[in-house]
């Protein structure tokens, strides 16, 4: 009797242990996994978003959309404090198209006065040549291009622009790396010693890396506000689900040099993300400051030098490949989460959902060299079908800013409804003459 109470008690602490082991091993399993969840983008973007209907009868964002957290799940973030701004790098020859930009901007967004723009010019000449052009934006009428001008943009006042000479923001390396006198009144020698390329750069990356801010956009001198928006929206918009795209199309040396240079910048090796991998993708070239900083310090880690005689001695990359590089790769590294919040995108597998990419694009696919798939995808617009669902991928992921090089690659009428029911808020990168050419075929809006 004895012995068999006594294999009963050891029967029973047995199954206690067991039972103890089998919830440890639960509450592990499931701690491993929600860290490791964080690290994927396996998330539709729905779980992200909410649609509310427009005036004008389109599906558009609204500031109360979800936003991810670190951990994926959506929950409301406080945009209302978040301080937002443009930094555009122009040189004489394309200030005319800054200021086209900057009117269009004036008289088709609708909280114009809510960011600071910073002009980015290349000297002392080139700021008072651009003071002057400013002098040139005209006060807003009711009507701009074929749209209502938004009533409080009616004779409003000049947009808050600060033109900057690159010398004031120049890091000091460049004057020990640059063998050429640099001056406030000439920076020439920086330019003719490191490209048209690596000079823009420089221009975008030391603003990005000067001002105060939350988040920032780059822009080009060749864009233009498209439609009546916000830009505090659009700036939202992408907070509440930021988001990186990449691709597998590095298709030619060029674009894999970037890459590689870029990789280099980050001392990380371009194999560990692929032979084809290319990241210049997506013209919503929105920039978080605590990215920037985090980019500036892990780089001045790693080299153990300053950031700007690492970047200019590892072969200088866009500063825009650079950013979303780090970002992908802190991403996996670390559960900080200024990097979990973003999503990496695959370009080819979205495009290929959303039917943007078929049999019917190959041979248009095929032919499109030394670019990302989504950056140019207006040349997806010659297969019939296309353009809404290419709107509609946009529309789901939020993407705002748009490329559009050419405004006879389809159907006039297929142009309008990507643009307008998108909606796409800015053209930038090599805009078309817009507005003209809507002038021209007398449509009206409103």
């Amino acid at each position: 009797m004895m012995l068999k109470k006594g294999i009963l008690m050891q029967l029973k602490e047995a199954r206690i242990l067991y039972l103890s082991c089998l919830i440890c091993v639960i509450v592990l399993v499931g701690v491993f996994s929600y860290n490791l969840w964080q690290h994927f983008d396996v998330r539709p973007p729905y779980l992200f978003r909410n649609y509310t209907e427009t005036r004008t009868g389109t599906k558009d964002f609204k500031n109360g959309a979800n936003k991810p957290t670190q951990d994926g799940i959506a929950q409301s973030v406080d945009l209302s404090g978040l301080k937002y701004t443009i930094v555009l790098p122009t040189y004489i020859e394309h200030m005319h198209l800054a200021i086209e930009f900057l009117q269009s901007f004036m008289c088709l967004c609708t909280d114009y006065m809510e960011v600071d723009i910073h002009v980015i010019v290349s000297d002392s000449g080139e700021v008072d040549l651009f003071n002057d052009a400013l002098s040139n934006l005209e006060a807003c009428g009711e009507r701009f291009s074929i749209f209502p001008v938004p009533p409080q943009n009616v004779n409003g006042p000049k947009p808050n622009i600060e033109v900057i000479n690159l010398f004031d923001i120049l890091p000091s390396a460049f004057h020990s790396l640059t063998s050429g006198n640099i001056t406030r009144e000439d920076t020439s020698a920086l330019l003719e010693e490191r490209g048209k390329y690596q000079y823009q750069t420089i221009k975008k990356l030391a603003a990005a890396a000067t001002f105060k801010y939350d988040y920032g956009l780059w822009l080009d001198s060749e864009s233009i506000a498209v439609q009546p928006f916000s830009i505090r929206e659009t700036f939202n918009t992408y907070v509440e689900a930021p988001t990186v795209w990449r691709s597998r199309h590095s298709n030619t040396d060029v674009m894999r040099n970037i890459m590689r240079a870029s990789a280099n910048v980050l001392n990380r090796s371009i194999d560990s993300f692929g032979p084809a991998f290319w990241n210049l993708e997506s013209q919503e070239w929105i920039f978080e400051k605590a990215v920037i900083d985090d980019l500036f310090q892990y780089v001045e880690m790693v080299h153990s030098q300053d950031f700007w005689t690492a970047w200019a001695t590892n072969g200088g990359p866009f500063e825009i490949t650079l950013y979303n590089m780090h970002i992908q790769s802190r991403k996996l590294e670390t559960a900080d989460p200024i990097f979990t919040k973003y999503r990496v995108m695959e370009s080819e597998l979205e495009m290929e959902k959303y039917g943007v990419l078929s049999a019917a694009s190959q041979d248009i696919k095929e032919k499109m060299l030394s670019t990302g798939l989504l950056e140019r995808s207006w040349m997806l617009l010659q297969v019939p079908g296309v353009a809404p669902k290419l709107s509609k991928m946009l529309h789901d992921y939020g993407q705002q800013l748009f490329r559009l090089d050419q405004l006879d690659v389809t159907a006039p009428e297929v142009i309008d409804r990507l643009l307008l029911d998108t909606p796409i808020h800015l053209l930038c990168s090599g805009a078309p003459p817009l507005h003209s050419w809507w002038k021209k075929r007398n449509k009206v809006i409103g």
